[in-house]
């Protein structure tokens, strides 16, 4: 609290100063100032909660000065001093908002006296004034649990919008969600970033989380967050770019958190009854995001047109049939399918389980092969599985198991066919022959081969000791050397016909592979 003191009277200040200091009241400061002029200025900056002011002062008068003051909107309690016992000063400082008027010369513990009783008034104020914002406060936090209750229990369980829900839509201003289309979406902390640590901590990020999504959510409303069963954020939108909220949301968290969240969307829903779906599809979406965390953000589209089909069926038998036929664009679509309906069980809640779950199927598969061709391939088990191990993510995991799968495509291929591996690649020689003018690629050749790039990428090193695009390199710089030699076209007419687009770029190669510029070999030298 502070008080101000405005006399000019020096001795007469001092003596006032004198008092408020031995008084033993608790000021924050006590200003004493000579002239009206002064005292408005320190008013203005400090807002003092008591002021004493004589009424005549020089320039300006006490009674001008708190007409000034009203000008400040706040309301000081005014005691007003005067050595002039006239009831038109009294009563024109009662009407300026003073609550005590003190007649010169008054005694110490008279003017002590009054001091205390305003203080005791203002406290009694900041008290009321504090009981009160706390009440407020607690209103408003009671308010928005009930308001995120009341989402809660949409998103939790299939409601019908009745008069009283709508009633409800409309006190917690989400009359949104009954008139326009929304999302759900789901936010959390991806588990490689909370490993190790104490609950507290996950709470802290989550807290921090969660106000940086708020306050991005207010450039894309209407929208509602909430905090779901699950301690993670659950966000309903009806902004029609999700994808932009998440991806703004994602992008703040890790810039100033310095974690990278998961963040799972359902479909687009167009009926208020749909929230609940939204909300399990968002879960789900989230889960998968969580497991394959060098994403970060998932949506249910996505994951759904991923599985195709809700019912699994025999699986494993399709993938070993795929497996036996070298039809490899259908073992890694069902590879695929798989392992995203993997990660939609309840009881993959981790890498780890996902990771067992995916091994125990390859066994399947590896039993299926079993039935139907007489090849060992035990010695697969241990070392898939350690490898698998150490798999951080989905993808990593996705990737081994997709060249494990290759791996048996080839193995069974050899083992059917001893001469095939050989026809292949004699096969490819030939399209390369053919075709190294124009614009041929590994997956080109493996398209028309019907055969998957990285089977061909391997079968070529295996059987010709060089990989696919040295083997190109090779036949391209051949025919250049000859057109050099034996014609007069223009170098950069060679370079297209032998399937390059920059001449820079097949000089620099062409010396790499002869030690001469095309120029220099062209002339001999």
């Amino acid at each position: 609290m502070n008080i101000i003191v405005v006399e000019d009277e020096v001795d007469i200040l001092r003596g006032i100063q004198e008092v408020i200091e031995h008084s033993g009241l608790l000021f924050n400061h006590v200003f004493a100032v000579t002239t009206a002029e002064e005292a408005l200025l320190l008013i203005e900056e400090y807002r003092p909660e008591i002021i004493l002011t004589d009424i005549l002062l020089p320039e300006m008068t006490g009674l001008d000065m708190l007409e000034l003051v009203k000008a400040f909107d706040y309301l000081p309690k005014v005691i007003v001093i005067s050595s002039y016992s006239n009831f038109m000063y009294a009563q024109r400082s009662i009407q300026l908002g003073a609550v005590d008027y003190i007649l010169k010369p008054s005694h110490k513990e008279e003017l002590t006296e009054k001091i205390s009783l305003v203080y005791e008034m203002v406290q009694r104020e900041l008290v009321s004034q504090e009981q009160l914002k706390n009440q407020t406060v607690f209103a408003r936090l009671g308010t928005e649990a009930l308001k995120e209750k009341f989402v809660l229990g949409l998103c939790m369980q299939k409601t019908a919008l009745q008069e009283h829900i709508h009633h409800r839509l409309q006190v917690w201003d989400l009359q949104w969600l009954e008139t326009q289309s929304y999302v759900s979406i789901s936010l959390s902390i991806n588990r490689e970033d909370i490993r190790g640590r104490e609950d507290k901590d996950i709470n802290l990020d989550l807290f921090a989380i969660g106000n940086i999504a708020e306050e991005v959510l207010k450039n894309y409303q209407p929208s509602v967050m909430i905090r779901s069963i699950h301690h993670d954020w659950v966000i309903l939108t009806a902004w029609q770019h999700e994808q932009s909220v998440a991806e703004e949301i994602h992008e703040r968290v890790l810039k100033y958190q310095y974690i990278s969240p998961a963040i799972g969307i359902s479909n687009r829903m167009h009926s208020f009854q749909a929230i609940s779906e939204a909300y399990e599809q968002a879960r789900k979406a989230l889960k998968v995001a969580l497991l394959n965390s060098r994403r970060g953000i998932a949506s249910y589209a996505d994951i759904r047109d991923s599985i195709g089909h809700e019912d699994g069926g025999p699986v494993s038998q399709w993938v070993a049939e795929g497996v036996l036929e070298g039809d490899a664009e259908l073992v890694n679509r069902w590879m695929e399918e798989t392992i995203h309906r993997f990660m939609l069980d309840r009881d993959v809640n981790k890498t780890g389980d996902l990771t067992l779950k995916c091994f125990e199927w390859i066994l399947e598969i590896h039993s299926c092969l079993a039935e139907k061709v007489d090849m060992d391939i035990s010695h697969f088990t241990l070392e898939l599985w350690e490898k698998a191990e150490r798999c951080p993510t989905v993808d990593d995991l996705k990737r081994l198991l997709r060249d494990h799968l290759y791996e048996l495509m080839k193995l069974v291929a050899e083992q059917q066919h001893p001469s095939l591996p050989n026809f292949i690649i004699d096969k490819a020689k030939q399209i390369i022959d053919e075709k190294y003018g124009k614009a041929i690629t590994l997956q080109s050749v493996a398209d028309e081969l019907s055969i998957h790039p990285v089977w061909l990428s391997r079968l070529f090193k295996k059987e010709t000791g060089q990989n696919f695009l040295d083997y190109l390199t090779e036949i391209r710089i051949e025919q250049a050397k000859h057109l050099l030699r034996s014609t007069h076209l223009k170098i950069y007419e060679i370079v297209e016909m032998i399937g390059y687009q920059e001449i820079q770029y097949f000089g620099k190669l062409f010396k790499k592979r002869t030690n001469m510029t095309p120029k220099e070999f062209r002339s001999g030298k």
